[in-house]
């Protein structure tokens, strides 16, 4: 019997090895092979997945599956660890200066209770607010802040085209044409919003918001990091970049990014994604223990959202010539993704 119980064991152990070990591998060369960039997606799960299967694997395995899980969890610390420790770093703290808080929030398509998003705004009270995946449908978000927000800006276009910008200061548009498109029913998949702020105090800024596709297919996610470069590259002066870009900090991708631009990224280790899950209709009456989210919909919902834990840092902070002293995620919204909250400084 104990001979069976460890054999069954050992089977378990052998799978969560293949299962964890080989993508941790082959991520670490994801400079040379694009698709091998993919896994670095997943090192959050693939780290603590290596470090399972390597604990288990040593007492457990034969030395060659020893070898393999070890090697594993090498690469997957390789590429995780620098990221965490990073998150533990002491912000710079400021005084005298003048400060300005912002939140960038990726909405949710499936999200119609405006009102919850306008509660977790005026919670946080921010003097900008930037959002991803703002279509249509939750327009009447604008109409719950015009009170203290005056100042605004949409873009509507298709997919990853619909943004928002709100804001307690006036601000001059930079964007070139085609960056924002307004034709709620075009085919254009991505945008940018770019708002430069002249403050009374003498403190002047760009504030650039977008908001990315996945990461696969590969070449379609390069092209709008290079767009999203390129846009960022022709503003001078101190600039803030934020959004949803669908890649985490441990890729390739995201790194390439950074070089190309020079911009230093403030999220670090910051997951935000998924809060909420798309499930089939009708999982709440099979499974009623699911901690499935109570919704606002038009008609029928279409589809359940299970309340998950979040494991993908997507939402990120950049910036070139600010200083950022404060930075935390926000309440839940009703979103798939938890807001960023940051405050900054620029001297005059």
């Amino acid at each position: 019997m104990i001979r069976f119980i460890l054999g069954l064991l050992r089977v378990f152990v052998a799978l969560l090895v293949l299962a964890t070990a080989p993508p941790a591998i082959l991520a670490l060369f994801g400079f040379v092979v694009p698709a091998f960039d993919l896994f670095n997606h997943l090192q959050l799960l693939l780290f603590f997945g290596t470090l399972a299967a390597a604990s288990a694997a040593l007492p457990l395995m034969p030395r060659w599956w020893k070898a393999l899980a070890v090697l594993g969890f090498l690469a997957s610390a390789w590429t995780f660890v620098p990221e965490w420790l990073s998150s533990l770093s002491p912000r710079q703290e400021v005084s005298d200066v003048t400060t300005v808080k912002v939140m960038t929030h990726n909405v949710f398509g499936l999200n119609y209770d405006m009102e919850r998003v306008a509660a977790a705004i005026r919670e946080e009270d921010p003097d900008i607010v930037a959002l991803q995946e703002f279509f249509p449908e939750q327009a009447g978000l604008g109409d719950l802040l015009r009170d203290r927000y005056p100042y605004s800006v949409r873009c509507q276009g298709g997919k990853r085209a619909n943004l928002g910008l709100y804001s307690k200061f006036p601000f001059s548009e930079q964007m070139a044409a085609g960056e924002c498109p307004e034709n709620a029913q075009g085919t254009q998949r991505t945008a940018h919003i770019i708002a430069s702020f002249a403050l009374s105090t003498g403190t002047s800024f760009t504030l650039m918001t977008t908001h990315m596709d996945w990461p696969y297919p590969i070449e379609r996610q390069r092209d709008e990091f290079a767009a999203a470069a390129e846009a960022a590259n022709a503003i001078e002066g101190p600039l803030v970049v934020v959004g949803d870009f669908n890649s985490t900090p441990w890729s390739y991708a995201m790194k390439s990014f950074e070089a190309a631009t020079g911009l230093r990224r403030e999220t670090r280790n910051l997951v935000t994604y998924p809060e909420l899950f798309t499930v089939p209709p009708g999982v709440k009456r099979r499974l009623p223990f699911l901690p499935i989210e109570p919704r606002t919909c038009f008609g029928e919902c279409g589809a359940d959202l299970l309340r998950t834990v979040p494991f993908l840092p997507l939402d990120q902070v950049f910036q070139r010539g600010v200083i950022v002293s404060e930075l935390h995620l926000g309440e839940q919204t009703g979103s798939d993704h938890l807001p960023v909250i940051f405050t900054f400084s620029v001297a005059p």
